[in-house]
């Protein structure tokens, strides 16, 4: 395993980060959300380490997302699960929202949840002032939902944008994230909510 110490590069501008990730000889991280998003990403990655003459083997492949550890029965937008994993379901919406502006970071949305994005888009154009919605945007992000953001936060968009599961559903994911690649996860434990950190553990230690 190659040290932690040598440069690590984010997957924010898409092929032009990999293929400056790849120059550098760097290490990797992405934020996913769903395995399908992982796989294709880390296969990217891996296509840009070669093409740069790096063996994708010696390089440490991080994925990073938020999630819930649910129990049985618990359904994924329950308000114990919104409150873990909605800030970073959100952070999708976020971006999408200001992508014309400030550019996407490579977090957008599947066709399915278009119509949860053109709503939050309402929202957005509702901010004051005009001229930096961002800072309303972003407010309380990757923190706590806002007010105006509980109606968006629906089961559909934590379910598919973060890794929100039972245990053994999420094991099994873990162990397609090591085929496919990776060889790091990490996951962002939300502030206020320390019983995440034995509910995760649980979930690591079987895999």
């Amino acid at each position: 395993m190659p040290a932690l110490s040598s440069l690590t590069a984010g997957s924010a501008l898409g092929p032009r980060g990999r293929a400056l990730t790849a120059e550098l000889g760097a290490h990797w991280l992405t934020a996913t959300g769903n395995l399908e998003h992982a796989r294709s990403g880390i296969a990217a990655m891996q296509a840009a380490w070669r093409a740069a003459g790096v063996d994708p083997a010696t390089r440490v492949a991080t994925a990073f997302t938020g999630g819930c550890v649910l129990r049985d029965g618990e359904a994924a937008d329950s308000p114990r699960a919104r409150a873990q994993t909605g800030p970073h379901a959100m952070v999708a919406l976020h971006n999408m929202v200001e992508a014309a502006e400030f550019g996407n970071m490579g977090r957008g949305v599947p066709p399915a949840l278009a119509p949860l994005l053109e709503r939050y888009r309402q929202i957005y154009e509702k901010y004051e002032p005009a001229d930096a919605r961002y800072l309303s945007n972003h407010r309380g992000h990757l923190m706590v939902l806002r007010p105006e953001e509980q109606e968006v936060c629906t089961a559909e968009l934590i379910r598919t944008l973060t890794m929100t599961a039972t245990k053994p559903e999420l094991q099994e994911r873990l162990r397609d994230l090591s085929r496919a690649g990776y060889t790091h996860f990490a996951v962002s434990i939300r502030h206020g909510h320390p019983e995440m950190l034995e509910e995760w553990a649980d979930v690591f230690a079987g895999v």
